[in-house]
């Protein structure tokens, strides 16, 4: 059997888009981001399948910068059993439409699609002809199970994970398949053949590696995508004997990475397993500069000491307000006084800290945007990244606008987490936080002392033309220009 595994192409208007592996789909005009996410899934998916004897073709569009008549051209070559595509919210309709033109070029082959949005809204999907199945939660197990069904070795019904259509065409969604326990027990995602140079992060010297150190997280914040939808289920840290393996295995198979990068939800969870992993990676792992997202607490000096010895440069903290009301709102459970002093303790690690935050939350006030700026501020931090408040389908947080109705707009394309408003709170309209948004960004961005500190944050030669179109783009918009 043969399976295509596609990020598929996705550029709109000037704007190109990234899905897979993203948090916040999103679409940016040319050249003014850098971040360019591993498709983890996918890759992890295609390594799965081939480790079963099927032949897998793997391609990241949204990396490769391709055009959907040349993916549509390789998959028609390849000539495919079924093609499994991930997909968003915010790409639904731009890759219903690529499906349809891909079933028409591959007549032979079934299409499945998976993804935070589809996982709990399959109808979405299947509201396209083109599209016969939704894989549930990851992908790994029920695209080779689904392969039993195509070959008439198993029924559809007998497959849990799987959404398919019955004789009448409705919709049948079977129950849901358990997450994956022993994440070690899984092959390596498959990174030949993927553009591996283009994989970036601002602030990281490229080309950068990306890894999960585990999958899920314990933290129910209302905001979070993944782990109430495609992720949900419990947290699966990995060994750190395991994770080093994978750091050698790719400096061995691409000898020109110069960072990696942990993207999990959560990396810093357990003492003993973040001292484990500094023992084997200064035993023997790779002399690279590593940076990982984690959370401001769970931390002490011994521990991020001891992680700087071994290359932890850069620390990747959702704070995400600065004001303790909207934080105990969204279920973060984070103490600002804790992440004050961890930011600190980095700090004087010499570990630079990128910050993040999300304006519009639930609760938020121009007062709370005012305390978030002055706690921003108050902490050391070289970077820092605004986002909008956007609830995606399946959150917690979309469940409460819907009920409250304080959704804007019911356009899944304007849920992208940057450059649209689609939920206001009890006391912002769309329209004001969006004039929020924009003056947290001039206030912190246009700032001398942040300025010469980002500066110091490049890693990378390459991020410098694209935060000057990110600053002009700033400079010359009185907002967002769409609402």
């Amino acid at each position: 059997m043969r399976v295509s595994l596609l990020n598929l192409p996705w550029e709109v208007d000037g704007r190109d888009g990234i899905r897979a592996g993203c948090r916040f789909p999103n679409l940016t005009p040319r050249r003014t981001n850098r971040y360019v996410p591993f498709p983890f899934l996918l890759a992890h998916a295609a390594s799965y399948l081939e480790s079963r004897g099927v032949e897998v073709l793997l391609i990241d569009g949204c990396a490769e910068r391709s055009t959907p008549d040349d993916v549509a051209a390789r998959v028609a070559a390849f000539g495919p059993d079924l093609i499994v595509a991930e997909t968003s919210t915010t790409s639904l309709a731009h890759d219903r439409r690529q499906l349809a033109a891909l079933a028409a070029r591959t007549p032979d082959a079934r299409i499945a699609v998976y993804g935070p949005h589809t996982d709990v809204r399959p109808e979405d999907a299947l509201a396209e002809p083109a599209v016969d199945y939704v894989l549930l939660g990851e992908p790994e197990h029920t695209s080779l199970a689904l392969l039993d069904v195509l070959e008439g070795r198993q029924s559809p019904a007998e497959v849990p994970g799987l959404v398919w259509r019955a004789g009448d065409g409705a919709a049948v969604v079977n129950r849901r398949r358990p997450v994956i326990a022993d994440l070690d027990a899984l092959p390596f995602p498959r990174r030949a053949g993927l553009p591996m140079a283009r994989y970036a992060v601002p602030g990281f010297p490229s080309p950068v590696a990306f890894l999960y150190a585990g999958r899920g997280c314990p933290y129910r914040c209302s905001f979070c995508l993944w782990p109430q939808t495609t992720l949900q289920g419990a947290f699966r840290p990995r060994a750190p004997e395991r994770i080093v393996d994978e750091m050698n295995d790719i400096v061995r198979a691409h000898p020109g990475t110069r960072s990696f990068f942990f993207d999990d939800d959560t990396f810093n969870l357990g003492r003993d397993r973040m001292l484990r992993f500094a023992d084997e990676l200064e035993r023997r792992g790779p002399r690279l500069p590593w940076g990982c997202n984690a959370r401001a607490d769970h931390w002490d000096a011994e521990v991020l000491n001891r992680l700087a010895q071994v290359g932890l440069f850069t620390l990747r903290f959702g704070i995400e307000s600065g004001d303790p009301e909207v934080l105990a709102r969204t279920g973060k459970g984070l103490d600002l006084d804790e992440a004050r002093r961890t930011l600190e303790m980095a700090h004087r690690a010499g570990i630079q800290n990128h910050i993040m935050f999300v304006v519009g939350l639930p609760g938020e006030t121009q007062a709370s945007v005012t305390r978030t700026l002055r706690y921003i501020e108050s902490v050391p931090h070289h970077s820092v990244q605004f986002s909008v408040a956007t609830p995606f389908p399946g959150t917690q947080m979309f469940r409460e606008a819907a009920a409250r109705g304080h959704l804007v707009t019911g356009e899944w394309q304007h849920f992208s987490g940057f450059d649209h408003v689609v939920m206001r709170t009890d006391a912002l309209s769309a329209e004001e936080v969006g004039r929020q948004l924009a003056r947290a960004r001039r206030r912190v961005y246009f700032s001398p002392r942040f300025i010469g500190r980002r500066l110091r944050y490049v890693r990378d030669l390459r991020d410098l033309p694209a935060l000057a179109r990110k600053a002009w783009r700033l400079l010359t918009s009185a907002g967002f220009d769409r609402v």
